[in-house]
This record gives C-alpha cells, structure tokens and sequence, in this order.
C-alpha cells in the first residue's frame, strides 16, 4: 500500500513537472513547429531584443517565427537575410537593429547602408518590411545621440519607400533614455515593454489585414 501511494506522488510529481516544462519552453517548441511546417506569415528579424521576444504568446498566433540573433550587428544581417527571411516566404517581416552597431562604434552611414541594404532585399523579394526604429539605451547621451541619427534616417527612408515603421521610443523612454518601468538592464526590455511592442505590431497587422493563425 505504501508503494503505491509513494508511486502515486511521484506520478503526480512527473505530470507536474512536464506541465510547467511545456508551459515554460511552449515559445520554443511551437517556433521549431512553425519553421518545419513552412507556412510563417510574419518573421520577427533582428538582435537580442528581438530574439528575447516570446511573439508567439505576445502576438496570440503560431504563424510568427522569431529570428532574433543575440549581439549581431546590421552587416551580420545582410548575410542572414536569406536563409532566416527570405527562405521563410512570409507577408511581412519586422525589422529591429542599429543599437549593437552604435555600441561597437560602426560608423553611422554604413549603418545606415546596410539598414538599405536590408530593406532593399526584403522588398525586392515580394516580402512587406516593418521597421522597429532603434531603441534608446538607459542614460546613455552619446547612445542616444546616435540612434537619433539612425532613426531620423529610417524615418525619411520609410516614408520615401512607403514602408511602415514603429517608434517605441515615445512609449518606452523619457529624456533620459529607456525607462527604468521597462529594463532588465541598460539596454533590454522586460514583460511590459514587450506587451506594448506587441500591441504596436499588431496594429500593424491588422492595418495590413494580416489574420490571425492561431492552430499548429
């Protein structure tokens, strides 16, 4: 009788314990099923902060793949573009960069000629971009001077090529950069940062009429 009482827990331990794995690594799992199945509609593509992103639960669809790269820069991305973009054949890829490049000092107009080079493909592929404008840094005034610049670049090129851009930046931060309500440290974002990206890229979505896949 003790046994099977003691076997009963364990049991119940095991079943417990594989509910909060698959809640925990859902995010993952369901973006391999997505990248098997071929049929992504949007592409998340940038750095860290793109990458820490779970848009599968933020964006409430399984038609979303994360290509977020941890600390590359834009000219890693030009590289990247084929296999992780272009090779997908989505509707519409959101495009966030620029803050690596800023942080290692690449000259702001060959981040600027890359960023073209980006746009340019994706556009040439059939495929819509969205640019995510670069994100303020936590009292960083040199940082920020520069993303300013960026931005500035991103926001005229975007409107000469009728190309739909998001600023953050008035929802996230204030003059002194990225606030404090929404970092985990300098530079990346926590829960409710990301919940009001998310917010902002589905107003896109669904300016675009891109519906929503909420099946595997």
């Amino acid at each position: 009788m003790k046994t099977k009482v003691i076997l009963s827990i364990s049991l119940l331990f095991n079943i417990i314990f594989l509910i909060v794995c698959a809640y925990i690594f859902r995010d993952k799992w369901i973006q391999k099923i997505v990248a098997i199945k071929g049929d992504t509609k949007i592409v998340m593509f940038g750095n860290s902060l793109t990458a820490q992103g779970k848009w599968v639960e933020l964006l409430g669809r399984t038609d979303v793949l994360n290509s977020g790269f941890p600390g590359l820069c834009t000219y890693h991305f030009i590289s990247l573009l084929q296999p992780h973009v272009i090779d997908k054949h989505p509707a519409v890829c959101f495009v966030e960069a620029g803050i690596n490049d800023i942080t290692v000092g690449v000259a702001q107009e060959k981040i600027q000629q890359n960023y073209q080079v980006i746009l340019e493909t994706i556009v040439k592929n059939g495929i819509k971009p969205v640019v995510t404008l670069t994100l303020y840094e936590q009292n960083d005034p040199e940082s920020k001077k520069e993303v300013i610049r960026l931005n500035e670049f991103l926001i005229t090129y975007c409107q000469k090529n009728n190309i739909e851009y998001l600023d953050l930046n008035p929802h996230l931060s204030d003059a002194t950069g990225l606030k404090p309500a929404f970092a985990k440290d300098k530079t990346h974002l926590n829960t409710a940062a990301y919940k009001i990206w998310a917010n902002e890229v589905d107003k896109v979505l669904k300016k675009m009429s891109i519906k929503h896949q909420l099946s595997i």
